[in-house]
């Protein structure tokens, strides 16, 4: 795991105060870090802005110029920080080649197409609302250009959020400066950043991040641990037994179902009205039991799956639910539907219980989860831009939960220690945007809770697995959840 910063300016701060590090030299380094991804290129367009970003750009110009390549700087804006002003100096003094903003379209007009490379410096940390109108076209135009695109320390156009103005900056590799931000791990930065690079400062970056609290931590590929079995002297029984519900829409169950066998369950039953007695019109696999009543033995239960909006059966479950909270289970979709969700949650997470409560919602399941709780009333879109403080907020008030926002970036938040944490998987991949990806995710969820993990490592492990599953289709669009469940037994 990788630590995230919301603003990284507390710890350009803390490098100046605890171990001296001047904005002159914090600079220099972060040029040297853009110099080596561009080393490569014999054409290169930088793009500078008013502020220590565009400090940064002129002194990339500075000492791509000393290295005889051929290169313009294109400035955007004009240089206003006391930083960027002495770069700027030191970079003309160096005769580097300057076009200025009311230039800029009729240069890239006859020049676009012969450079290799492009650095956006034109905004970094602190960017908020939209472009002024020269600059939303600078930026359609650079995003045009058929190059190699470059961002430092994050691309034009994102807040510290990761909310994007209107033609933000689109870059194939970002130089984010001394730690990581949390504006790089929107979904919609997604789109924005491409390859990340963490750039030293000068020094070791342990010492940057020393002393100042993260907002978020990164989930990384290695941090996956699959339920692989150590003991030979075992039954399924050891295994756990797993209860996904069966509502209206019995495909989404099975899927789950499917999912948490292939994840580690010993046992799985789908459990639902005349689910055994309709077991071979509902194609249920021979692998699967069926049944009307939860079995004796049931160690985790999902529910929520394509379970309709009954609230006579929406009821029924979560009344079992109270009546076995030692039980673990896994909520999703149509369950969040319920006028009796808040009065769960509150029951089931009062007391600093160890609640072993997964919710795993989409945007859209989200905003009514939170309008149902009494936590506001927001649209898909309003919680897709505030995804981070709503997952936040909802986990401080039902602090025995952990939640596992789905999105192009998957946010985990619990309450740990009094304090609400928050995890960021950004492994998924596009081919994931099909029915029944998230009802696979919700079986490996399940499978785990049924195991006996926590519910914080089985959101994680189930989040990271069900991702980089999706990573090995052969194609993004044609993955089928049939199919992710068997990468995900490939990983």
């Amino acid at each position: 795991m990788q630590k995230i910063f919301f603003d990284s300016r507390i710890l350009d701060k803390a490098a100046r105060e605890n171990f001296g590090l001047t904005e002159d030299i914090m600079m220099e380094n972060a040029a040297m870090a853009l110099e080596k991804e561009v080393a490569a290129e014999e054409n290169v367009l930088i793009a500078t802005g008013s502020g220590n970003n565009g400090g940064d750009g002129w002194a990339l110009a500075r000492r791509i110029c000393a290295a005889g390549k051929k290169l313009t700087v294109l400035e955007a804006l004009e240089a206003k920080s006391a930083a960027c002003l002495l770069q700027k100096e030191r970079a003309l003094k160096c005769g580097v080649n300057v076009v200025n903003a009311k230039d800029a379209e009729n240069f890239l007009n006859e020049n676009g197409n012969g450079f290799g490379c492009v650095v956006d410096c034109v905004f970094g940390s602190g960017f908020h609302g939209e472009f002024a109108d020269e600059i939303k076209c600078l930026m359609k135009k650079l995003n045009a250009l058929e190059c190699k695109k470059i961002a430092c320390d994050i691309p034009s156009g994102l807040d510290s959020y990761g909310n994007a103005a209107e033609d933000f900056f689109i870059a194939d590799t970002t130089v984010t400066m001394g730690a990581l931000k949390l504006a790089l791990f929107s979904s919609t930065a997604k789109d924005a950043c491409g390859k990340i690079v963490v750039a030293g400062l000068g020094i070791d970056r342990k010492l940057f991040e020393r002393g100042t609290e993260e907002c978020a931590m990164l989930l990384e590929e290695s941090d996956l641990t699959l339920p692989h079995r150590k003991k030979q002297n075992v039954n399924k029984g050891s295994f756990g037994h797993t209860a996904i519900v069966a509502g209206e829409k019995t495909g989404a169950a099975l899927i789950a179902a499917n999912a948490a066998l292939r994840f580690g369950s010993g046992l799985v039953t789908l459990v639902g009205k005349d689910t055994a007695k309709n077991a071979d019109k509902k194609n249920i696999p021979c692998e699967l039991m069926a049944g009307d009543e939860f079995p004796a033995n049931t160690s985790a239960v999902g529910l929520g799956m394509g379970l309709g909006r009954s609230e006579e059966d929406s009821a029924a479950y979560l009344d079992f639910l109270e009546k076995n909270e030692d039980i673990p289970c896994l909520l999703d979709a149509d369950i969040f539907y319920s006028p009796r969700i808040k009065a769960f949650l509150k029951k089931r997470t009062a007391c600093g219980k160890k609640a072993s409560l997964v919710l795993t919602p989409h945007p859209k399941e989200f905003s009514v989860l939170l309008e149902n709780c009494g936590l506001g009333k927001y649209s898909t879109a309003e919680v897709c831009a505030n995804a981070f403080e709503l997952a936040k907020k909802f986990c401080a008030c039902f602090p025995g939960a952990v939640l596992l926002l789905k999105g192009a970036v998957v946010l985990i938040a619990l309450t740990e220690n009094g304090r609400v944490c928050v995890y960021a998987n950004p492994h998924g991949s596009n081919a994931l945007s099909k029915g029944g990806s998230g009802d696979v995710l919700s079986g490996l969820v399940a499978s785990l809770l049924a195991q006996g993990w926590s519910a914080k490592e089985s959101a994680i492990n189930a989040s990271l697995a069900h991702a980089l599953a999706s990573r090995l289709a052969p194609c993004d669009y044609a993955l089928t959840p049939l199919e992710l469940i068997q990468h995900v037994c490939e990983l």
